[in-house]
């Protein structure tokens, strides 16, 4: 004899897979708004501010693109320095993004392995580690620094400069910025001259599209491990 099934019961399966379906829908969506939010936040937390930014931009300026050409350029540095001597140095930023007079027009974040930074407080500082612009500092795409060489001049010493042009818009839109890196040797230096590299050699850009990849991933698999 042949048993025939309940219309009813292949009803309520059909139901279930739909409910199951659904359910997965909405977790995969919510993995994917917070996958997103947690991308957005990490952006707003090196996003540059008029005052200066600190170690958070200690790899770029994250927020800011790079399709504008900027060119980054710190002058004033010997080819090899001479033990606890002051050199005066030039921090220019120079780029095809507009200025507009009274607002900001752009920035930096200097970092110096070895010595001493020193500037006009007025339009520089230093902040967590490094130096940067000040508010009247960000009205300016070049600044005055002074830096006193290390005692020990068979040391060698790596600056990074990341430098930003805005547009005074009060928005990352339209702005740009760059990397310079310049390694220095004492005159009794002995050894290489190529700068440190960031975590496994990744750029700044590597590094966001790394995380957010890992993020991605991780939602993905969560979701298709749940039953």
């Amino acid at each position: 004899m042949n048993v025939l099934a309940s219309p009813s019961a292949g009803v309520k399966a059909s139901l279930k897979r739909t409910d199951g379906e659904a359910i997965t829908m909405r977790r995969a969506q919510a993995v994917l708004i917070g996958v997103l939010g947690l991308t957005l936040f990490a952006s707003s937390l090196v996003s540059s501010t008029p005052y200066g930014i600190g170690e958070v931009a200690n790899d770029g300026c994250l927020c800011h693109t790079m399709e504008s050409p900027v060119d980054v350029t710190l002058a004033g540095l010997p080819d090899a320095y001479e033990a606890n001597t002051t050199y005066n140095l030039t921090l220019s930023v120079t780029s095809s993004v507009p200025s507009v007079e009274g607002e900001s027009k752009g920035g930096f974040r200097l970092l110096a392995s070895n010595g001493t930074l020193s500037g006009d407080d007025q339009l520089v500082h230093a902040m967590e580690g490094g130096w940067t612009h000040t508010t009247n500092g960000s009205e300016w795409r070049t600044w005055s620094l002074t830096w006193q060489s290390p005692v020990d001049n068979s040391s060698r010493t790596e600056f990074i400069v990341h430098g930003n042009a805005v547009n005074g818009n009060n928005a990352t839109s339209g702005d740009a910025w760059s990397t310079l890196e310049v390694v220095i040797p004492g005159v009794n230096y002995q050894g290489d001259l190529i700068p440190n590299e960031g975590i496994n050699g990744l750029d700044s850009n590597d590094r966001i599209l790394l995380v957010v990849a890992l993020l991605v991933m991780v939602g993905l698999l969560w979701t298709s491990a749940r039953p």
